[in-house]
């Protein structure tokens, strides 16, 4: 089994509620670092020009470098969810899906691996997510009746558990990939600027993301807000009930997924943050591997 890391990074910002250590370029080095740990290969998925301090870090890193023309969000996605079919990687590697502004951990792919030569049964990973212990925020997605996180496994001093959900960031073993990939690609079409990660994680495991009452709510006009609210909400009924449709599978097709907790990485974003770690420090070491990694470089 081999990790292969599908960095997928953007150039520009947005206006969300970062802390104040957060940097992209940080998290880039993070990731590197924690790849270089574990020995990962890392495939820099670029949608539009970089910076060229990003585009330096991923120079010397090694890594190969696809460039996109400024695709946006969604395609920038899928290609990536592609990459692993149309470079006819195994089915047992494990590829590893990482947005630009997660902060990693430095042992977080070591763990990784760990977990997946440890736990064959699970099909998918996070490194960040949610539970009742380490609750990342006040979550209100929908928990499918049926669905029990079961107990926690040990591996090497890190507790693994069973989660509902987790973000566009993810491990998954390229086998079980190639089998779900139609359900990533219908988690998205009624958007331009979403994924559905809720939904899609919920339908690959093999259970409805939806209830059928509210859907039938929403489908007759009678959805909670605004006017408009409920004009969206009736329109977005039917692919909802699509994805209800579609977790109906075959026992073998129900996938496991586990995440690390406290996790090993977190996004960076103020009401998002995992806690457990004190990610302020995670961030402040990874700026002082990567000056001793340069001054090493230039034999100072």
């Amino acid at each position: 089994m081999r990790l292969r890391i599908v960095f997928r990074s953007y150039g520009g910002e947005n206006m969300k509620n970062r802390p104040p250590y957060y940097r992209k370029l940080t998290a880039l080095r993070s990731a590197v670092r924690a790849a270089e740990a574990a020995g990962a290969e890392i495939t820099f998925m670029n949608d539009g020009p970089m910076p060229e301090d990003r585009l330096a870090v991923m120079r010397e890193n090694g890594g190969e470098i696809v460039t996109l023309p400024g695709v946006g969000m969604r395609k920038s996605y899928v290609a990536g969810l592609r990459l692993p079919s149309r470079r006819g990687w195994a089915a047992e590697d494990l590829v590893w899906f990482s947005e630009d502004d997660y902060l990693y951990t430095p042992d977080a792919f070591v763990r990784l691996i760990a977990a997946a030569e440890r736990l064959p049964d699970a099909d998918y990973f996070g490194l960040y997510g949610d539970d009742a212990d380490f609750p990342v925020c006040d979550n209100s997605d929908w928990t499918p009746p049926g669905w029990d996180p079961g107990p926690s496994v040990d591996v090497d001093g890190q507790q693994w558990s069973r989660i509902v959900s987790t973000a566009s960031t993810f491990g998954v073993r390229a086998g079980a990939l190639r089998q779900d990939l139609s359900i990533f690609v219908q988690g998205l079409l009624p958007h331009k600027k979403m994924y559905r990660d809720h939904d899609t994680c919920v339908v690959f495991q093999g259970y409805r993301p939806h209830e059928w009452d509210q859907l039938l709510r929403d489908v007759t006009g009678r959805a909670a807000g605004t006017p408009r609210d409920r004009v969206r909400e009736a329109a977005l009924a039917p692919f909802k009930a699509a994805l209800n449709v579609r977790a109906h599978r075959r026992p073998e097709n129900r996938r496991t997924f586990v995440a690390a907790f406290p996790n090993l990485a977190t996004h960076l974003e103020v009401e998002w943050l995992s806690p457990g770690r004190d990610w302020a420090a995670v961030a402040a070491d990874t700026e002082r591997w990567w000056a001793e990694q340069r001054s090493a470089a230039l034999g100072r």
